[in-house]
C-alpha cells in the first residue's frame, strides 16, 4: 500500500475507535455500511453523515491533503494524455489514408500490386537466358508476335524498289571492306576485343542541317534492328545506330536495314555503324532476299537464329553506346535504348527552350521514362501520358524491376503538373545520395564522360559507373517537363517464374559488373576530388 494510503487508513479506524456509529463515507467519497449500534440509524438526515465527513476531512494532516492534491491532478493530467492519444488515433490514420489516395490517384491500379512484385536489386527481367534483348524483358507468356512490334502502323504496305538510305561497303546486295575501315572501341581503343564498321548507312548530311541539331544514339542486337522505323519517324532530328552484329548476324540486321529503307521515308535521317568481336567479322549470308510487307513480321522475332544465342555471347551494350554518341554528327546528344520511343516534338522544343545556345560543361537534360500497358498505344503528349497513369495503365520505368534506377527527384511534381505544350525544367539536382543508384537517360554532350565498355548488359546496373564519375565532375542534372520516353508497350514486372529461369545465368555476369566498378570506382575517386554523397 501506498505510505499516504496507509496514514489515511490509521486516521479512519482511530475516527471508527471513537464512534463507529457515525462512520458512512470516506473523504474520497466512498460508503462504507457499517452496522448501527446507536444514535443515528439509517433514517437518520443526511446532515449527521456531512458532519462526520468534515470531522474526518479535518482530522487528516497536511500530508494527506498533499496526497489528494496529487491524486486528483494526477487524474487530470491522465484525461489530457487520453485527449492528446485519441487526436493521435485520429490524425495518423487521416494522414495514411490520404497518401493511400495521392498514390492512388498517381500511379492508378497498379498501386494495388502485390509487393511480391517489386524487386529492388536488378535493372531488367528475361524470359529465357540467352534469347534476344526484345523478347528477355518482356513478361513470360505463350510465343509468338507481341501485341507490340516495331513497324506495325505499316503493315500491308508494300517496299519500294528505291532506298531512302545511303549504303556503303557495296550493301545491302554484298558486304566487302578494308580491315584500314575498322576502328577501335572509343574507350579501351586497341586493347578492346570489340572492333567498329563504322557509317555502313551515312545519313544525308544536306537534308539534316535543317533539322534540330540533337543526335538521337541508339543500340541494338541484329534481330532488334526494325525498331529503327518507329524512332526515324518520330525523331525530328539525325539519329545514329549502333547494331551488335557478330558474324552472319549482320545478314539479320542488314536484311531490317534494306526493308526498312525501302518502307519508312524519314530513313535519310539514320547512320548505322556495325559492332562486332574481334574474330567475328561481319558477313551476310547467300539465301536470297526476302520479300514481304513493311510490317517486317517476317524478319522479327528471330532472336534463335542469331549468333549471339547460339554461342551464348555478352551483348557489350556500352561499346555500342559510346560508338553510336562519337559518331554522332551534333555536339547535342541523347544516348537511348532502341525500345524507347520519345514524346512528339522532343528535339526541336528541347531547341527552342535553350534557344539555340551552346551547351554548357557539367550540365545535362534529364528525359523522364515511363512504361505502358502492351494493349495500349504509346503515348505522345503528356496530357495523354498523365491520363494512362490515371487509369493504371502507365508507370515510370522499371518501377516493378529496379525502382532506385529510373524513380527520379521531382517524380511527384511532375506528375502533378499539367502538360505545359512545350519542353521546360522542372527542377535542377545532382546524382547524390538518396539518388546515388539512380540512371537517367539524359541529354548532354559528346564530350560527356563515356561509358564503361567493360561492363555487359547481362551484368546490369552498366550506367552506374559514367554516373559516379558525373558525380564526382558536379555535374548538374536538369529534369525536363513536357518531354519523356514511353518504353515499347508492355508493363515489366518480375514473376518468380522469371527469377528461377534466369537467376543462375545472371549472377556470374552481375559478379563480373561488380568488380569491375568497384575497380573503376576506386581509380575515379583518385582522379577527383572525393564527394561522398555520391556513396558508391
Amino acid at each position: 500500500m501506498h505510505p499516504r494510503l496507509r496514514i489515511l487508513a490509521v486516521r479512519q479506524q482511530r475516527l471508527r475507535d471513537i464512534d463507529p456509529r457515525y462512520f458512512a463515507v470516506s473523504p474520497l467519497g466512498k460508503r462504507h455500511p457499517v452496522p448501527v449500534h446507536g444514535g443515528c440509524s439509517s433514517e437518520d438526515p443526511p446532515f449527521a453523515l456531512i458532519i462526520w465527513n468534515f470531522v474526518l476531512l479535518f482530522s487528516i494532516d497536511d500530508e494527506i491533503e498533499e496526497f489528494l492534491r496529487y491524486f486528483y491532478s494526477m487524474k487530470k493530467n491522465n484525461k489530457k494524455a487520453m485527449r492528446s492519444l485519441a487526436r493521435r488515433l485520429l490524425v495518423w490514420p487521416a494522414f495514411m489514408l490520404s497518401l493511400l489516395v495521392v498514390g492512388r490517384l498517381l500511379f492508378g491500379r497498379d498501386f494495388r500490386l502485390p509487393t511480391t512484385t517489386i524487386v529492388f536489386h536488378e535493372d531488367d527481367g528475361i524470359s529465357i537466358p540467352s534469347g534476344s534483348r526484345t523478347n528477355l524483358q518482356q513478361d513470360s507468356g505463350p510465343s509468338g508476335p507481341p501485341a507490340y512490334a516495331a513497324g506495325m502502323y505499316m503493315a500491308g504496305r508494300r517496299p519500294r524498289n528505291g532506298s531512302a538510305c545511303r549504303w556503303y561497303y557495296g550493301l545491302p546486295d554484298v558486304l566487302s571492306y578494308a580491315p584500314s575501315r575498322l576502328t577501335w572501341s572509343p574507350e579501351i581503343g586497341e586493347k578492346s576485343p570489340y572492333r567498329i564498321l563504322p557509317f555502313v548507312l551515312r545519313s544525308a548530311t544536306e537534308a539534316t542541317d535543317g533539322l534540330p541539331q540533337i543526335t538521337l544514339s541508339t543500340h541494338a542486337t541484329a534481330d532488334q534492328v526494325y525498331g529503327i522505323v518507329e524512332l526515324a519517324r518520330r525523331w525530328e532530328g539525325p539519329l545514329s545506330l549502333a547494331v551488335f552484329a557478330p558474324g552472319l548476324d549482320a545478314g539479320l540486321a542488314v536484311a531490317q536495314l534494306d526493308r526498312a529503307c525501302r518502307c519508312e521515308p524519314a530513313m535519310y535521317k539514320v547512320s548505322v555503324h556495325l559492332v562486332f568481336p574481334a574474330g567475328r567479322p561481319p558477313a551476310l549470308s547467300a539465301k536470297s532476299r526476302v520479300q514481304g510487307d513493311c510490317a517486317a513480321s517476317d524478319l522479327q522475332w528471330r532472336q534463335a537464329e542469331t549468333e549471339r544465342q547460339k554461342r551464348s555471347m555478352t551483348y557489350p551494350i556500352n561499346v555500342a553506346r559510346n560508338v553510336a554518341r562519337t559518331a554522332a554528327n551534333t555536339s547535342r546528344v541523347l544516348v537511348s535504348d532502341i525500345e524507347l520511343l520519345p514524346s512528339a516534338r522532343l528535339a526541336s522544343g528541347f531547341m527552342d527552350m535553350v534557344r539555340r545556345r551552346p551547351p554548357k560543361v557539367g550540365v545535362i537534360f534529364v528525359v523522364p521514362v515511363f512504361e505502358i500497358e502492351s494493349n495500349e498505344p504509346p503515348p505522345a503528349t503528356k496530357r495523354e501520358l498523365l491520363a494512362a497513369c490515371r487509369a493504371g495503365l502507365a508507370v515510370y520505368f522499371h518501377r516493378f524491376l529496379c525502382p532506385h534506377c529510373q524513380r527520379f527527384p521531382g517524380l511527384t511534381r511532375w506528375m502533378i503538373r499539367p502538360d505545359p505544350g512545350r519542353v521546360r525544367p522542372l527542377i535542377i539536382t545532382k546524382r547524390e545520395y538518396p539518388h546515388h543508384r539512380w540512371e537517367p537517360v539524359f541529354i548532354g554532350t559528346r564530350e560527356d564522360p563515356l561509358y564503361t565498355e567493360e561492363m555487359s548488359w547481362e551484368g546490369k546496373q552498366d550506367k552506374m559507373a559514367q554516373m559516379f564519375e558525373m558525380c564526382l565532375l558536379n555535374y548538374r542534372l536538369v529534369v525536363l517537363d513536357g518531354a519523356f520516353l514511353v518504353h515499347t508497350p508492355g508493363i515489366k514486372r518480375k514473376t518468380h517464374k522469371l527469377i528461377s529461369a534466369t537467376q543462375e545465368f545472371f549472377r556470374p555476369h552481375e559478379r563480373r559488373n561488380a568488380r569491375i566498378y568497384q575497380r573503376v570506382t576506386k581509380h575515379l575517386i583518385k582522379q577527383y576530388p572525393i564527394n561522398r554523397r555520391c556513396a558508391q
